[in-house]
């Protein structure tokens, strides 16, 4: 029902736009979708998907949180509109996942000067 939904997360996950350049070129380009399809496929993802979030968070976030969030944006992209979560379910699973990150610190950011300006829309 809502695929845009699931690229929105992957596209907060990683910084990027639905469509990525490979290599600095315009002629070869890959959607993020199948990017991320091909990192969560993986029998263990969790390095994988290291690579392919925003390095301007470095190692401060939960990665386990990320791999919940990045499956969430899987399913969201499923090719079958009838397998894709309802936005019910999907809000649902987002403040589950909030809820259960509470104790992350999230004051960590404020030392982050460039995610500060990105976050107040510098």
């Amino acid at each position: 029902m809502f695929m845009h939904s699931g690229v929105v997360l992957y596209e907060l996950i990683s910084a990027k736009e639905a469509i990525v350049k490979t290599n600095g070129s315009s002629a070869e380009s890959r959607g993020l979708v199948g990017l991320f399809e091909e990192v969560l496929n993986q029998p263990d993802p969790k390095e994988d998907l290291r690579k392919v979030v925003d390095p301007r968070l470095g190692e401060d976030y939960p990665l386990d949180s990320v791999c919940k969030m990045a499956q969430l944006a899987k399913a969201c992209t499923q090719e079958n509109p009838q397998l894709r979560p309802s936005m019910r379910s999907i809000v649902v699973a987002l403040m589950t996942l909030s809820s259960s990150t509470e104790d992350w610190d999230v004051g960590s950011f404020y030392d982050n000067q460039p995610l500060v300006n990105l976050m107040s829309g510098r």
